[in-house]
């Protein structure tokens, strides 16, 4: 049997098997790690082409064609988690969908010092660009009462809590909806919490002095602007597949650290110090400095100064 054979039987039986455990069973198992040594697809395929023994390359192939199954399902599965979080659209045309649009609000004072925005959004498109008097603001576009918000104070913290409701939305004939603008207090020091599935995130941070900011998402486009208002920052994203694109002020001093073995990367006035370690050429002497950490699935990142 010529070594191909080994090679593709043993992945689509591979892959087959871990489908229909996957369906059948509740294992659970960090697919997200898993993905990541795919490369051993490539060196088992590299030492089956140099060894001469026939029965050592058929196995050889055949271990090769069970990683590349466990790779392709880990990395599917993987995504597969992060864009669904339990969140469902059921259509139905029967379905009588009723759209609004719907503010929400919290007030300010000035004993708040700092703050934290948790949202959580599913698939859809949210934006984050004004500033308000208030401490925030919500505009909701959508079905009607989808989202809950409520607030935790202690002493001068605020903690802010926007939440979709339910994991389960249903719609007709009429195009889904799910858009939210949100506006933010300029004064008190921000932690930024997002936790959206398939969706559109565009935030412009330039006018607020945000502290951290972690993002966890599906396949999604991100476009983040940061700005200089605090002399440390911190940006987490943790990604599906997905189209991210940073921007960041000339003079600051940025680090990024990736774990994206197959996505591109384009990082403008950055030097590679080692591998997945990246900083810009003024990161030692800058006063202000924002470090970044991105893991992602297959995406797509660019990062440039302006």
């Amino acid at each position: 049997m010529k070594t191909s054979h080994y090679f593709w039987g043993m992945f689509f039986i591979s892959l087959g098997g871990l489908v229909l455990i996957g369906n059948l069973t509740d294992i659970s198992f960090q697919w997200s790690t898993a993905w990541k040594f795919w490369p051993t697809v490539l060196i088992l395929i590299g030492l089956s082409i140099m060894i001469k023994n026939q029965i050592g390359k058929s196995v050889i192939a055949a271990l090769a064609g069970v990683f590349l199954a466990l790779s392709i399902y880990s990395s599917v599965s993987a995504t597969t988690n992060l864009i669904t979080d339990d969140f469902e659209i059921v259509f139905d045309d029967d379905a009588s969908v009723s759209y609004d649009t719907t503010k929400f609000s919290q007030d300010y004072n000035d004993s708040i010092k700092t703050a934290a925005l948790h949202f959580n959004g599913g698939a859809g498109s949210f934006k984050l660009f004004s500033a308000t008097d208030k401490l925030v603001d919500f505009q909701a576009e959508g079905i009607k009462d989808m989202y809950s918000l409520r607030r935790n104070d202690s002493g001068s913290y605020s903690e802010i809590f926007f939440d979709m409701k339910g994991k389960s939305v249903k719609i007709g004939k009429q195009n889904y909806k799910n858009s939210v603008e949100i506006s933010l207090n300029p004064n008190p020091e921000w932690d930024l919490n997002f936790d959206v599935g398939a969706s559109s995130l565009d935030l412009d941070l330039t006018q607020f002095k945000v502290r951290n900011t972690e993002i966890n998402m599906g396949a999604a486009a991100l476009r983040i602007k940061y700005g200089n208002m605090v002399n440390t920052s911190d940006l987490k994203i943790n990604a599906g597949a997905s189209d991210i694109d940073i921007l960041i002020p000339k003079d600051i001093g940025c680090e990024i650290k990736t774990d994206a073995a197959l996505s591109s990367k384009n990082f403008k006035g950055f030097d590679k110090i080692k591998t997945d370690l990246y900083r810009t050429k003024n990161f030692d002497t800058a006063e202000k400095k924002l470090y970044i950490e991105i893991d992602c699935g297959i995406s797509s990142i660019d990062v440039d100064t302006y």
